[in-house]
This record gives structure tokens, sequence and C-alpha cells, in this order.
């Protein structure tokens, strides 16, 4: 007698809940009926509205207790064959995970996780309430994720996920905040909090874009509502607060490579430090910080010099009488062109 293993049913059983989660939101669940598994088990097409959204997604469903570590609260399963099969469809791919025991799913980016990751062997990532696949989180949550919408979370769910030590969730209360909530001090406050007292490890980069919207830039975009004047002063007024310090950890967010320049994050970064009151000073003291790493100093410079042009000359010199040419190269452009000017 053939034996039906206990795998086909949790399999099954996985394929079941999803295709229960994604229907019940609205959505299609397409399954792939295949003699072999190339890596994809179903199609989704998602439905707003009674109205297709022209977006579909590749899923492959993983079930069972054996890809989830209750103790680490981690997924993992192996990409095997289907990794050049996976990275070459046509459609973004998504690993779902089902864990029998939670009567949840938690899933993964599987395209976007072989970029980062192209020699890894086995997929492997956190489960957080950032990344759960359930009834309650399928439209509110991984729907918006997808499609590139701000997620439906309310303020008090946000500000909660916003202080956790999880990175996913921390970059998900912190966006929900500041695309629903943007005239909320209580919101200011937070993002402001985050960026002093997280250590630059956990502190999502985007935040340095989303604290630029108070001084603003050529680069901003803005959606939805927007933070009105009142909110500006206010968030402004926190700004004030920054010490040299802050100011350090702020240009640290710089990337040698793409320096200042339209659309970058130096670009973020250099708005928030121009409009400090105290700014030429504290970029004055930094460049003479001897303890600070000299592309800090080099990135303090560049923005003092855009700011005072010629001005910031005897600065630059002194910085490049300790060795750094990238000053000595600043003061021939402010010597030529009496500013420097990335954003021309």
């Amino acid at each position: 007698m053939t034996a039906y293993k206990k795998s086909a049913i949790t399999a099954k059983e996985g394929i079941n809940f999803i295709r229960s989660v994604v229907e019940s939101g609205g959505s299609l669940f397409i399954k792939i009926e295949q003699e072999n598994d190339l890596g994809i088990d179903a199609i989704l097409e998602f439905i707003e509205n009674e109205y297709p959204l022209n977006k579909q997604i590749a899923i492959q469903i993983k079930s069972g207790a054996s890809y989830y570590t209750a103790k680490a609260k981690e997924c993992a399963f192996p990409s095997g064959s289907h990794r050049t099969y996976w990275s070459r469809y046509p459609l973004p791919v998504f690993g779902l995970v089902y864990v029998p025991a939670l009567q949840t799913a938690y899933w993964i980016n599987i395209k976007h996780y072989l970029e980062q990751n192209p020699e890894a062997a086995v997929i492997r990532f956190p489960a957080t309430e950032a990344n759960k696949f359930n009834t309650a989180t399928f439209n509110n949550l991984f729907v918006p994720a997808v499609i590139g919408k701000t997620p439906v979370l309310d303020f008090d769910e946000a500000f909660k996920l916003a202080h956790s030590q999880e990175a996913s969730e921390i970059y998900l209360g912190l966006l929900v905040l500041f695309r629903r909530f943007p005239n909320k001090t209580a919101v200011w406050d937070e993002l402001v909090r985050t960026f002093i007292e997280r250590p630059t490890t956990e502190i999502p980069p985007v935040l340095l874009y989303w604290l630029a919207h108070i001084p603003g830039h050529g680069d901003i975009f803005y959606y939805g509502e927007t933070p009105s004047a009142e909110t500006r002063a206010y968030a402004s007024g926190l700004f004030a607060r920054f010490g040299v310090e802050e100011v350090i950890k702020l240009l640290s967010f710089i990337d040698p490579e793409e320096q200042i320049g339209r659309g970058t994050l130096g670009q973020s970064v250099e708005a928030i430090v121009s409009s400090l009151p105290n700014a030429a000073t504290m970029l004055r003291e930094i460049i003479r910080l001897h303890g600070v790493e000299m592309s800090i100093r080099e990135f303090a410079a560049l923005i003092l010099a855009m700011n005072e042009g010629e001005g910031a000359l005897a600065d630059l010199a002194a910085l490049e009488k300790e060795g750094s040419w990238y000053a000595g190269e600043m003061a021939l452009h402010v010597k030529e062109y009496e500013w420097i000017k990335p954003y021309a």
C-alpha cells in the first residue's frame, strides 16, 4: 500500500492556508499544477475594490516546522536548483513559509534576497510583525509592501513597532508614522528620538530623507498629507538641539562614493545640517577634531564651503595641511568659482 506522507499533508495545508488568506482578501490565487517542481507554486493577482491592480507576483510556499526556528524567530529554506529560475522569472518572486503551530506564514522577497546575497545556499530571514502573512495583514501590510504603497496601521500600532528591536519592525513603524501621521508632533519626537538614541546600524537610512522634509530640498517629493508650517516649526525646534555629536552622526550617513549630489542621501544630510542655527560653528569644530575620521571632516568642510564659499578657504587649507587632497581640490574649486554648488 502506498503511504500518504505527512509532509504532503503539511504541504497541502500550507497551500490551503495561503489560498484562504489571498481569497478572503479579495485577490486571486492561481495554483500552478506541475509535474516537476520548478520553484513556483502559484501566481497571485491583486484585486482592490473588485478591480484588478494589474500587479501579479509568483510565490513559492514552504510548509512545516522544519522551516521555522522558534527560538531565533527565523525562517529558512534552501534555494537549491531553483536559484537561477527564481532570478530569471519574469514576475517578482516571493517565498512564504507556513508555520502550522502558529497558524500563520512569513514572507520574503526572494529575488531581492538573492540580489543582496548572491552566494547564499539558504534563504534565511527573520519572522517578525513586519512580514507576517495572514488574513489580518494581507491587505494592510503585505499588498501595500508589494505594490509600493504605505501600509495601513493605526498610530498606536505603528508607534509600538517603532520601539522594536527588530530592524524590519522599526522601519515599518517609522514609515507608517511619517507617511500617515506627518502632522502629529509625537511623530517628529519619535523620528528624532530614533536618530539620536539608536546606533547608526539600527537606523534605516531613509530616516534622513524623512527628516529632510522639514528644511526641504530640491529633490523632496511630497504625496499625501504634508507637514504643516506649525509642524515644520516644531520639528525645526527639535533639530535646533542637535550638537556636534549629532552632526557627526548625520555626516556618517553620507556615502563616500555618492558624496553630496542630487538624489543622494548626502543631499538630505546637507539640508538638515545647513538648517541648524549654529551649523557653521559646529562644522568648523568638526573640521578641527583630530579624533574624527578624515572623511567626516571633509564632508563637514564640503558643506561649509557650499554655504560660505570663499569664507571656508582657511578651513580647507588647514585640512589640506593635514593631508587631505580632497580639501585641496575643494579649495581650488572655490578659488576659481567662488562657491561649490553640487546641485547645479
